[in-house]
């Protein structure tokens, strides 16, 4: 057995270091929550680490020329807790609130649910809706933009190469006349995980809607896009008739994403109450906002 390094860059400057020496039995680590269970379950003993969690730009949550960047180390309790992202991304906040135990969020971070790809991640659906991109940053210290809709490929697949690691998320926060909301339905009552997640984002004028964007997550390798809801809200007045009419299309999107898949009778029903606490939180924040 190979002896195991660990590393631990404290600059940029020392992570492209770090980066150039990496071998296949290298591993990138931040919270660690989803790294530490793969490990385990495919009992890799032989290993190194790069820990990027003592990168102190990694950690901030900045607001710069109408754009949020959130560092890749920013833990989900941050992202719950955090001012900016509570005003200008409530979706993305309330999806870090959800996910898992205390635990958990106390350790989880934004880039590492981004390069897990898991299918149910939940700040995925809400990057997504976000339009929202990742900085990726290279052993010669190369750094390259993507959006994270892209970058996550399928389950646990992603575009990032070897010596590549994400090191920030930007965001474009919603506006005045801008709503999301996120809702998701677990497995369990503690420690949950997504059975189905979706966010959606909304752009009002008066009481119409016109602009939106839906993605439902765990009905597919990666969140869907629903664009059949999204035709649906488009161009109508938000109220509780066209509320009930995405329902029962969130049940339609579910089966025409999902139709062999056994877990179909259950999420076409769950997927109704996951809108529908989007819809009522959406208009709760609206309601405030008058």
């Amino acid at each position: 057995m190979n002896k195991s390094i660990f590393t631990a860059p404290k600059s940029l400057d020392e992570l492209k270091t770090a980066l150039s020496k990496k071998t296949h039995n290298t591993y990138i680590v931040a919270g660690g929550t989803d790294l530490a269970v793969g490990m385990n379950k495919n009992k890799i003993y032989d290993f190194s680490l790069i820990d990027i969690t003592k990168i102190k730009e990694l950690k901030k949550i900045e607001y710069k020329d109408d754009l949020i960047e959130i560092g890749s180390c920013v833990r989900m309790v941050d992202l719950e807790d955090n001012e900016i992202i509570n005003k200008y991304v409530p979706s993305l906040s309330k999806a870090a609130s959800c996910i898992g135990s205390t635990q958990i969020r106390n350790l989880a971070t934004i880039g590492g649910n981004i390069a897990n790809a898991a299918q149910c991640a939940d700040t995925v659906a809400v990057l997504f809706a976000f339009d929202a991109e990742v900085e990726i940053i290279n052993s010669i210290g190369e750094i390259r933009k993507e959006l994270v809709y892209d970058v996550i490929q399928g389950i646990g697949q992603t575009t990032l190469k070897d010596d590549e690691v994400i090191i920030k998320v930007i965001v474009k926060g919603q506006e005045a006349n801008e709503y999301s909301s996120f809702s998701k339905i677990g497995a369990r009552k503690t420690v949950t995980i997504s059975k189905i997640n979706a966010c959606i984002k909304l752009a009002l004028n008066d009481n119409k809607i016109t602009d939106s964007r839906v993605y439902i997550g765990s009905i597919g390798v990666k969140a869907v896009r629903s664009l059949l809801i999204e035709n649906a809200l488009n161009n109508k007045v938000f109220n509780e008739e066209l509320k009930e009419k995405i329902l029962e299309l969130g049940s339609k999107q579910v089966l025409d994403s999902i139709p062999k898949r056994k877990s179909k009778d259950y999420k076409k029903i769950a997927v109704k109450g996951i809108l529908d606490d989007i819809f009522c939180d959406i208009e709760k924040r609206r309601n405030l906002d008058e």
